[in-house]
């Protein structure tokens, strides 16, 4: 039995076609979500969340005002949730941000530990917010919450900064991803359905002697991110 293509998707293949053969060449403009609501029989959140996937494979740029304008034929930096180097942490650094972060100080309960990897009763700092793309108006990619050991300065949480590849030479990040369902707090604050899947990226980061430096953890709501893997022949043969 073949799964059912979600509309949306099928939506955002069927313009990725129109884009790449020319139909809509680089500089003209899309119909307006209207235009391709009627068309295609769809609500305008459909078509909304079919342009907001252009737009985060770098294909369209859209403006209130002034339309949908087609900026590329080909997806160029698509927006991945789990890191696969040191270049691509720092992409997400330089690709997205937080909205109205938030700071304050935390002591490290049973279940935060857990989630840290530390002990209970270790102090932290944090920093959390909404992350979007930068430039655009759509709903949040993920919940970001990043802390530091609460011995270090806080202000280095606070300025904005995009991390140096070279600091995997000092540190090593430790990776792991899980799966878990969006409490109605997260599912409120990403514009989701509560008791939703996400998909939670946990990156620990220690120092040469082992010692945890800091902790960030990204929750994402399932019809926010999409991991493509291509298989196939090995070019180099």
């Amino acid at each position: 039995m073949t799964a059912r293509v979600p509309r949306h998707r099928a939506l955002a293949e069927e313009l990725l076609t129109a884009i790449a053969d020319g139909t809509y060449p680089v500089g003209s403009r899309l119909p307006t979500e209207e235009e391709l609501a009627a068309t295609h029989g769809m609500a305008r959140e459909t078509v909304r969340r079919a342009l907001s996937r252009l737009q985060q494979l770098g294909l369209i740029d859209r403006r209130p005002g002034a339309g949908t304008t087609v900026v590329a034929r080909r997806p160029i930096d698509a927006y991945q949730p789990v890191a696969r180097s040191a270049s691509d942490v720092v992409a997400f650094s330089e690709r997205t941000r937080l909205l109205h972060p938030v700071t304050r100080d935390v002591v490290a309960d049973r279940v935060l530990a857990r989630r840290l990897g530390t002990r209970t009763g270790t102090a932290w700092h944090l920093l959390e917010g909404a992350r979007v793309l930068r430039g655009s108006r759509d709903r949040p990619l993920c919940w970001s919450e990043h802390y530091l050991r609460g011995d270090l300065p806080a202000e280095s949480l606070r300025v904005p900064s995009v991390p140096d590849p070279s600091y995997v030479e000092d540190y090593r990040v430790e990776q792991t991803v899980t799966a878990e369902l969006l409490s109605p707090a997260l599912a409120e604050a990403l514009d989701a359905e509560p008791g939703g899947p996400a998909l939670v990226i946990t990156r620990r980061v220690r120092d040469r002697d082992g010692r945890l430096h800091n902790v960030g953890i990204h929750t994402h709501p399932a019809d926010r991110f999409e991991i493509t893997t291509v298989i196939g022949p090995d070019d180099a043969r």
